[in-house]
């Protein structure tokens, strides 16, 4: 009885060990047929978020390239076409919709009880770009810096400019330099990103101000009389004319275009008269006209530069869509700003239709360190550090 035991232990025994070594061989034997197909899903790894046109690019790639041909891939257990570039397989173009997703791809075995080589992804595909709001932002002075903040969700990158900020629960917040615009923009994991352009008015008082003209300024009665409100408080600024109405450019500008028409007159210095006004405790407003320009249009017409002319009849128009004549007023309003003028203001500068100009404008002469103004109508919606009522 104990020998028919020992037999039948002897034989499971052996069965087991037959049994293993078969396993084994058939488990060495598969390992080494998956090395040997190589298979790889190139352009997404597993728990990816991307773009779909990111998925365009998806390929699939085989160590023994003869074998693409066995290649399946599904997504979502539906087969995908695929056709073969050289040594890979693509998808012909298929974009899932937005949402998680499973890619498969399978190269079924030729030999009976060796695994097909599978690899499996979850990935999602998200087009939907992340939300932006930015709160008010305004900085203390033009030559200040500006903390933006504001909240976007879904975002996992946020710029202010050139700065990276600080994302806590979608909520951001960045310090950068002094500037008239920032470009606020947020990304997401997928590579989505939305931004846009935020304006930064500077604080700068209300003011009581009184308009002198170039030639009032060049006169010494006419000047004291301005100096003497000043001192005594009864105004808060002084609008001095830089160009009026008549084209003429009141000091020696180093504007090039200014001197080529003849524009330039020798009626004060403009250093030395800022400094007056400092001392006075005023504020000094430089006023650049901006397209109502004879100086610039004769010559512009003289020079057979029609383009350049707004009025072909009576030349006291200049053309306000025209590079040149646009690069002219912003040059001398950045050369008022640089000369040390606290504000400049536009004038006549048809601000409620060319908000593009305006925004150019703005930012030369914040970056020359001074506050933007324009001259509009009363409840106008500008782009401008402050606002001066047409007729005063």
């Amino acid at each position: 009885m104990s020998t028919r035991v020992r037999r039948s232990e002897l034989f499971l025994l052996v069965f087991l060990g037959v049994v293993f070594a078969v396993s084994s061989t058939l488990v060495v034997g598969s390992v080494a047929h998956l090395d040997r197909i190589g298979l790889t899903v190139h352009g997404v790894e597993n728990g990816a978020v991307l773009r779909g046109a990111a998925f365009r690019e998806v390929s699939v790639s085989t160590g023994e390239p003869d074998l693409l041909d066995r290649v399946e891939v599904l997504v979502d257990d539906t087969v995908i076409p695929t056709s073969r570039d050289r040594d890979r397989l693509t998808l012909r173009g298929f974009t899932p919709a937005e949402g998680e997703h499973t890619l498969i791809a399978r190269v079924r075995s030729a030999t009976p009880l060796v695994m097909d080589a599978v690899v499996d992804h979850r990935f999602t595909i998200d087009d939907t770009p992340p939300s932006l709001a930015v709160q008010h932002v305004r900085a203390a002075g033009p030559r200040s810096p500006v903390t933006v903040r504001g909240v976007a969700r879904s975002a996992a990158l946020v710029r202010v400019g050139q700065t990276r900020a600080l994302v806590v629960n979608g909520v951001f917040a960045a310090t950068v330099p002094a500037a008239a615009t920032v470009f606020v923009e947020a990304r997401d994991a997928a590579g989505n990103s939305y931004g846009r352009h935020v304006p930064v008015p500077v604080s700068r008082p209300d003011v009581r101000a009184e308009w002198v003209t170039a030639t009032d300024w060049a006169a010494a009665p006419s000047r004291e009389r301005v100096l003497a409100r000043a001192r005594g408080g009864e105004i808060d600024a002084v609008r001095l004319d830089v160009k009026d109405e008549t084209g003429q450019v009141a000091y020696l500008s180093e504007v090039p275009l200014a001197h080529q028409i003849g524009a330039v007159r020798d009626l004060y210095d403009p250093r030395a008269a800022v400094e007056e006004l400092h001392r006075a405790g005023v504020r000094a407003v430089a006023r650049v006209v901006a397209f109502q320009d004879p100086v610039l249009a004769r010559a512009s017409a003289a020079s057979g530069l029609r383009d350049h002319v707004g009025d072909a009849a009576g030349l006291t128009l200049t053309n306000p869509a025209h590079p040149e004549v646009r690069g002219y007023v912003v040059a001398l309003a950045r050369e008022a700003a640089s000369l040390g003028f606290d504000d400049v203001v536009l004038d006549h500068a048809g601000v409620e239709s060319d908000v593009d100009f305006v925004a150019e404008v703005r930012d030369a002469v914040r970056a020359g360190g001074a506050c933007f103004g324009v001259v509009a109508a009363d409840g106008e919606a500008v782009q401008a550090d402050f606002v001066v009522p047409s007729g005063r």
